[in-house]
């Protein structure tokens, strides 16, 4: 196959699934990982796709959606997984935290029809009202400026509600998962402080994050990757997942 060809299949399949790795691409192909990269690093300057870490991905033309629950639908079976490893996690007796992400609607969804006997905290409305719809479980919501986008509460009233609690897990959503910086991003700054609250008062806290997450860019850097126990992802990219290992944080 000549280069010409090889490019045209890799701008196929990037359009196909949204994202490509490296690895993968050097397999299908027959070449070294290297021929790939430098592949890669011609159709990004050509503008044709979009570098990242491990891969590439298509090129966004659309800005990221601030409104939370107009997402929920998105990658709904990858948030289903995560959602269904985070409960595993869960222990009776336990105070978890979901913040606003529309990944924890699931996972409050998941709460609510289970046994579990916890306490809920959230500042996102919906995840709130599906918990303790459940019955099982006493649910509690920290108050303060209601943000009508991100379907919650931010604010310094929230940040001084949620200062004075403390919790055994918490489960917090992200815009973008960057390996290579260490960093994790979300969209502005109130909703990054109330993550970073929850973070120094939270014994074991977890990164929810769908395999599109590692592709993106946010607004608002709020915390290192290795701030958390461990990472919840549906991303069966063993470079992503062993970048993630090696930084020592647990990836499930």
């Amino acid at each position: 196959m000549f280069k010409t060809e090889r490019h045209d299949a890799i701008l196929r399949e990037v359009a196909l699934k949204g994202r490509v790795t490296t690895t993968a691409l050097a397999e299908r192909f027959g070449v070294s990982e290297d021929s790939i990269r430098k592949d890669l690093q011609q159709l990004g300057a050509e503008g044709k796709l979009q570098r990242v870490y491990g891969g590439a991905v298509s090129i966004e033309d659309e800005p990221h959606n601030r409104i939370v629950m107009s997402r929920v639908d998105d990658f709904k079976e990858q948030k289903l997984e995560i959602a269904k490893k985070a409960l595993s996690l869960i222990e009776d007796g336990q105070t978890v935290f979901l913040d606003i992400s529309s990944t924890n609607i699931y996972l409050a969804n998941l709460l609510a029809t289970s046994n579990k006997q916890i306490i809920v905290v959230s500042n996102m409305l919906d995840a709130v009202k599906k918990v303790a719809a459940g019955g099982n479980i006493e649910a509690q919501c920290p108050g303060g400026k209601v943000n009508l986008e991100l379907n919650g509460f931010v604010g310094a009233a929230t940040v001084q509600a949620l200062s004075n609690m403390s919790f055994d897990l918490a489960f917090l959503g992200t815009l973008e998962l960057n390996v290579a910086n260490n960093s994790v991003a979300t969209f502005d700054l109130e909703d990054g402080t109330v993550k970073q609250t929850v973070l120094k008062n939270t014994q074991r806290t977890y990164l929810v994050a769908d395999s599109h997450k590692f592709h993106t860019q946010g607004k608002y850097r709020y915390a290192r990757l290795t701030d958390f126990t461990g990472v919840i992802t549906d991303d069966d990219d063993e470079a992503d997942r062993k970048a993630i290992r090696k930084l020592g944080i647990e990836v499930y």
